[in-house]
């Protein structure tokens, strides 16, 4: 049975050319980040910047076949001005895929010579805990904020401050239900979406019924949200059954315990009914180690990101495959944008009238997203997805 119903309903709200042209450009590689040279981005033609609407995301100029590609070249040390003071916002840092988020933004910072702190909240959970932290931002006065939301809703209040001081917000992540002045932001959707249509063609109609498990990720977050919704649209006329098997967040405690709760649910004897487990990647993890401890050869693991557990693990052939959404780039951009707005300069893409604000010309930019299989691994350079294997947490850059 597909267990997603009303989410299945909020999916087909998708327009036919979003959800269509949302697996574009799955077989482009990254490449080495290279200051001089930059990297390559896609550009939304109306930027989602005037409250990360749906409308906006779904609107078919923004379909993936009409956004543009651009070499987006950030500004030289050489180009910035003043030792501008920036806060940069994160939901926590438990796991490598905010580290990464983590190395890419202060680097970037160190790159630019301007001065950087690094708040993280802790989790998901904890949306109390981000307002304070931005409180405390607000007393050291920062030129301008780069915020990864806990929550959409709850950080509107927050946001919406912050700009009526005259202090621009980057949009960075996970999207926020109000204005912002930049958005660095792929489509989750389209992370979703591309996730589980490299799972539908192995499976298509009329194919054989298989059945899969969905962990996304914490409850109420923008990212999971919108990856859901592409899931569900991706698997629509597939052979692919999905279970839900629950909302938290991505502490690999809490992932572990969906992960032995959903294999427990849908397995008897010594077998399991699942045939796949598609997942954020602390579950995977955890679902890797269930699988060799149980003997489920047959089990099939798809992560819809990547950490480097997940590389590892399609390195040595235990996860199938997984999309990047470059999380290095996508923290470096965040960074850059902010520094630019700071310095007057125009936006590296030029920028884009913001959606439903014709006359406010916005940015909403993020990296290429393409699938990383275990058959082509070698083609795969990480340098731009997963921080140096020696990175530590820093919190400071002056």
């Amino acid at each position: 049975m597909f267990a997603l119903t009303a989410c299945q309903s909020l999916a087909r709200t998708l327009s036919v050319l979003a959800v269509v042209a949302l697996v574009g450009g799955m077989s482009s590689q990254a490449k080495a980040f290279d200051p001089a040279k930059g990297f390559m981005v896609e550009a939304w033609n109306l930027a989602c910047t005037s409250g990360d609407l749906e409308e906006c995301w779904n609107d078919p100029k923004n379909a993936a076949e009409v956004r543009k590609t651009y070499e987006y070249v950030p500004l030289q040390a050489s180009e910035v001005t003043k030792n501008w003071k920036l806060c940069i916002v994160a939901p926590h840092l438990k796991d490598p895929w905010w580290l990464a988020q983590n190395y890419g933004a202060m680097r970037q910072a160190e790159y630019l010579g301007v001065t950087a702190t690094f708040y993280e909240a802790g989790g998901y959970s904890n949306l109390d805990r981000q307002i304070s932290q931005v409180e405390s931002c607000l007393a050291d006065e920062p030129d301008a904020i780069v915020l990864a939301a806990v929550s959409r809703e709850g950080a509107v209040a927050l946001v919406n401050s912050v700009r009526d001081k005259g202090i621009p917000v980057i949009d960075w992540i996970n999207g926020v239900a109000t204005a912002t002045d930049a958005k660095s932001l792929a489509s989750y959707i389209a992370m979703g979406h591309i996730t589980c249509d490299w799972v539908a063609k192995q499976h298509p109609k009329g194919s054989g019924k298989v059945t899969a498990a969905w962990l996304p990720g914490p409850p109420g977050a923008g990212w999971v949200l919108a990856g859901e919704k592409g899931c569900i649209a991706a698997l629509e006329g597939s052979d692919v059954d999905l279970i839900h098997g629950g909302f938290a967040d991505t502490g690999k405690e809490v992932q572990m315990k969906l992960v032995e709760d959903v294999i427990q649910a849908n397995s008897s004897g010594g077998d399991t009914q699942l045939d796949y487990i598609i997942a954020n990647a602390p579950a995977i993890e955890g679902a890797s180690q269930v699988k060799r401890d149980r003997g489920f050869d047959d089990l099939k693991l798809v992560s819809w990101y990547i950490t480097p557990g997940i590389d590892m693990l399609i390195q040595r052939g235990m996860v199938e495959a997984a999309p990047t959404d470059q999380p290095v780039i996508s923290a470096r951009v965040a960074v850059d944008q902010a520094v630019r707005i700071l310095e007057g300069k125009p936006f590296a893409t030029g920028g884009a009238p913001a959606y439903l604000e014709p006359e406010r010309i916005s940015e909403h930019i993020g990296p290429k997203l393409f699938v990383v299989e275990k058959a082509d691994y070698a083609a795969f350079d990480k340098s731009t997805t997963l921080a140096p294997s020696d990175w530590k947490p820093a919190f400071r850059v002056e």
